[in-house]
């Protein structure tokens, strides 16, 4: 088996850094770095995401991730989007169809709400912390993803609506028009989190609670700002933002091809490890003897407190929303972290399909769940 398209190094580089992220997050602010979480916010709850202090350090995180990427791109790396595969003319990279674009963002966008994560959320957070659960909706969305982008070859009767043509490569590019819809939204993110940033101070007759909650909410902002850092290098040093190292590992095809690229795996364990360390300075969550680890997250004082899952249930809602999750995966060769690098960039089936369809699949995930608590809730029976 020929692994000419594996790229180790870089892979475990830009999964550490993802690692990195995470433990910033988890370490300094107490929360979770899951995108799809992140991203659904601004559809589930508008409004507390945008208004409320405690949320500030998602903008900000949107912010910097937004900053980082345009001048990643820009000054860094120009070439650091192009697909290698492509330019050599190899025409077994799938090229996603404008409706595969639409059936992917809206099954990972439904699929990541009812099932509450991502590879992020649940791979490299829920699996760090030893969780069942997550390791059931790794398992559940790494079969799925592997199952649909193997099978939708040539010979799939879904082929011609999910697949282009390799001569369309050059239409997918980023136009003027998707890059400045990229920059407006970047600058909206900035100008949200600059307005938060401004947010005025209670009072100094306020109650002691209510100004520890502000210090601690501004405490959140620098870490989230070197979390969203370390996430986008992350993504592109480990090329996760290149459709053919996704489709590479998932098509399992490759092996007898020769084509097979377990970067992905490089990049899973290499943020993996990271996490897992992190973790282990966190107490009730170590799972070696530390003494000195944490009951508080670092800027976090007097009320301050880390906001890890503890759910263990392992329900229909995981095991089908992440399932779902993975065919999305599979079909469009995005899951929300690389689909929000590309946004930025300008990407236009990714600004004008993934993400419209991803979050009419939120909506209406998190429609049904709340029907399904109103059918359990005493109160209905």
């Amino acid at each position: 088996m020929s692994l000419q398209y594996f790229t180790p190094v870089s892979g475990l580089i830009g999964g550490s850094l993802i690692g990195l992220s995470a433990a910033t997050l988890l370490l300094f602010n107490g929360d979770i770095l899951g995108a799809s979480g992140l991203m659904s916010s601004f559809v589930v709850a508008p409004v507390k995401t945008l208004t409320d202090p405690s949320q500030q350090w998602k903008l900000s995180f949107l912010a910097a991730f937004a900053l980082t990427t345009r001048i990643y791109v820009t000054w860094i790396d120009p070439d650091a989007l192009t697909d290698q595969r492509l330019g050599y003319g190899d025409s077994t990279v799938p090229i996603v169809s404008p409706l595969g674009f639409v059936i992917g963002g809206f099954l990972v966008g439904f699929g990541t709400r009812l099932g509450n994560g991502c590879t992020t959320g649940h791979g490299i957070c829920g699996l760090a912390r030893l969780s069942t659960r997550s390791l059931v909706a790794v398992l559940a969305f790494m079969a799925t993803g592997v199952i649909s982008a193997s099978a939708c070859s040539e010979t799939c009767p879904f082929h011609p609506y999910l697949r282009d043509s390799f001569a369309s490569v050059g239409k997918y590019l980023p136009t003027n028009t998707t890059i400045t819809i990229g920059t407006v939204l970047a600058s909206l993110a900035a100008g949200s989190a600059i307005s938060g940033f401004l947010r005025k101070s209670p009072s100094p007759n306020a109650a002691k609670s209510e100004q520890d909650e502000y210090t601690n909410n501004r405490r959140k902002i620098i870490p989230s700002i070197v979390s969203a850092v370390f996430f986008a290098m992350g993504l592109v040093v480990s090329k996760m933002t290149v459709s053919s190292k996704i489709y590479g590992f998932l098509n399992m095809k490759g092996v007898h091809a020769g084509t097979w690229d377990p970067t992905l795996a490089c990049v899973m364990g290499g943020g993996l490890v990271v996490s897992f360390l992190s973790y282990q300075l966190v107490k009730g969550f170590n799972v070696f003897k530390n003494n000195n680890a944490l009951e508080c997250p670092i800027t976090q004082k007097n009320g301050g407190h880390f906001s890890i899952p503890t759910n263990k249930v392992i329900d229909r809602n995981l095991i089908v929303g992440e399932a779902l999750f993975g065919l999305g995966w599979g079909v469009a060769g995005l899951c929300p972290g690389p689909a929000m690098f590309l946004a930025v960039v300008g990407y236009p089936n990714v600004v004008l399909r993934w993400w419209p369809s991803f979050y009419v699949g939120t909506f209406l995930a998190e429609m049904m769940k709340n029907i399904q608590i109103r059918k359990s809730s005493p109160s209905s029976n």
